[in-house]
């Protein structure tokens, strides 16, 4: 037995009737992990400054001539990971519609 007729046996001893749909599942596992990952970055920042981005948004840019490289660092991690969060959201809610419809 080579090793492609190996992992076809273990793809269907896991209940996979093709590569095609351990794809879709192992994504979807990517996607969720990512969107676990993102929240839980999205909410130490709500933690640490006590009150959501948009709130740490205006305090930031109301402060003028006034910098904390500290706060803007923080303020661009958190834009990055309210972003990621979302596309990884989008993501995944594809990925279940593409699992549904098959």
């Amino acid at each position: 037995m080579n090793n492609s007729e190996e992992l076809e046996e273990i793809f269907q001893r896991e209940g996979y009737s093709s590569k095609s749909e351990l794809m879709q599942d192992w994504a979807l596992l990517v996607a969720l992990s990512r969107t676990e990952q993102y929240s839980a970055e999205c909410e130490f920042f709500e933690r640490k400054h006590g009150m959501k981005i948009d709130e740490f948004e205006r305090l930031i840019h109301s402060e003028k001539g006034k910098e904390d490289f500290e706060l803007e660092e923080d303020l661009e991690d958190w834009e990055f990971c309210v972003s990621a969060l979302k596309w990884w959201q989008a993501k995944v809610k594809e990925l279940q519609r593409v699992a549904d419809a098959a």
